[in-house]
């Protein structure tokens, strides 16, 4: 699990139920199609947005998982995760432009400084899709 906020944090599906309670995480978005459903931790709002990892993905996928991510930032601390983080990041970059409105390149950069591990690596065609989505309808949804 990789803290990027204190609100916000990417992992993989390998996070446990004792890492989601040491941070103090209230809500988990799963943004893998082909992950299982809800983890049955207590306590915990759950939601599911599922993209493939890699092309085919509509682009109102990746505004749902964004919008997705907002809801459940703004009330909790929040988990996004997948098969191996590349999808979650993806997601979580997204949700930073509408909140900071930087570039892809700008937020990895911003994470790179700012996290003290490797970061997973996302799909191409999911940054190809960050130059597609329509951020102004996004930033008004959203704020």
């Amino acid at each position: 699990m990789i803290r990027l906020s204190d609100r916000l944090w990417v992992g993989d599906s390998s996070v446990t139920a004792r890492e989601v309670r040491t941070h103090k995480i209230k809500a988990l978005l799963n943004v893998a199609q082909d992950l299982r459903g809800e983890m049955g931790w207590p306590d915990t709002e759950y939601m599911q947005v599922g993209l493939i990892d890699g092309p085919g993905n509509p682009i109102q996928v990746y505004c749902a998982a964004a919008l997705s991510l907002w809801t459940l930032a703004k009330r909790h601390r929040t988990l996004v995760f997948c098969h191996t983080g590349g999808r979650s990041l993806a997601v979580a970059v997204m949700y930073m432009n509408v909140a900071a409105g930087h570039s892809w390149d700008g937020i990895m950069s911003l994470l790179a400084e700012s996290v003290d591990t490797e970061l997973p690596v996302p799909h191409e065609a999911h940054m190809a899709a960050f130059d597609k989505m329509d951020w102004q309808l996004l930033r008004r949804l959203c704020l």
